[in-house]
C-alpha cells in the first residue's frame, strides 16, 4: 500500500513541475510578443516616456501585404521600318502598374537576335517616356545604348500603382554601317522590371 503511494506521489510531481514549466514558457511567448507591440508602437509614436509602476495592454494591429504587378504591351510601328544608313524609326507600348504598390521601374537588356551578329552593334536604342503616343518621334530625348548594353539602372522612373506610361523607342542605325549589312534584320529585346517602392 506504500509503495504505490509513493509512486504516485512522484508522478504528481513530476506533472506539476512539467506543468510549471510549459506556463513559464508561455509566459515567455507572450512577453515577447507584448514587448514587440510596445516597441512598434513606440517607434510609431516618438517622443518622451517616463518609467511608471503601471501596464496597459497594446491594441492589435491587422498589417496587409500589397501587391506587385506589371503588364506591358507590344512596341507598335517599331518592326515593319526599314533602316538607312544614319536613319532611325520609332515605335511606342505602354506598361501598367496592376499592382497596387509604386514600383522603382528599370530597363534593361534582353535577348538581341540578328541575321547578321555584326547588326546589332551598329545600332543604338533609345527609350523615353511620353505623354502620348503622338510624341514619340525620332528626335526624343531619353536614355540610349547599344543593344547589349542597354541598362537604365534602377529607378529611371517611378509607376504608380494603377498607372498606365507609354514608352517610346527609337532605334537609330550608324550613318558609317558597313554595306556588308545590307537588307539584314534584327530583333531587339528588353526587359522591364518594377521594384517595390520603399514606403
Amino acid at each position: 500500500m506504500t509503495g504505490p503511494s509513493r509512486g504516485r506521489a512522484r508522478h504528481r510531481s513530476v506533472e506539476r513541475a512539467s506543468s510549471s514549466r510549459r506556463a513559464l514558457r508561455s509566459l515567455w511567448a507572450a512577453t515577447a510578443v507584448v514587448a514587440g507591440a510596445v516597441t512598434v508602437a513606440l517607434v510609431a509614436t516618438g517622443g518622451t516616456y517616463a518609467l511608471w509602476n503601471s501596464s496597459v495592454k497594446p491594441t492589435a494591429v491587422t498589417v496587409g501585404s500589397g501587391t506587385a504587378g506589371l503588364s506591358v504591351g507590344a512596341v507598335k510601328a517599331l518592326d515593319t521600318s526599314a533602316l538607312g544608313p544614319g536613319g532611325a524609326t520609332a515605335g511606342t507600348f505602354t506598361a501598367t502598374n496592376t499592382g497596387s504598390v509604386d514600383l522603382a521601374m528599370r530597363v534593361s537588356a534582353g535577348t538581341t537576335t540578328a541575321s547578321a551578329s555584326a547588326l546589332p552593334g551598329e545600332l543604338t536604342v533609345r527609350l523615353a517616356a511620353v505623354a502620348r503616343a503622338a510624341d514619340c518621334v525620332v528626335g526624343v530625348g531619353g536614355y540610349s545604348a547599344r543593344p547589349a548594353a542597354f541598362d537604365t539602372g534602377s529607378g529611371y522612373f517611378t509607376l504608380p500603382a494603377g498607372v498606365t506610361v507609354t514608352g517610346c523607342v527609337v532605334v537609330t542605325l550608324d550613318s558609317d554601317v558597313p554595306a556588308t549589312l545590307q537588307n539584314q534584320t534584327s530583333s531587339i529585346g528588353l526587359v522591364l522590371t518594377g521594384t517595390q517602392v520603399a514606403p
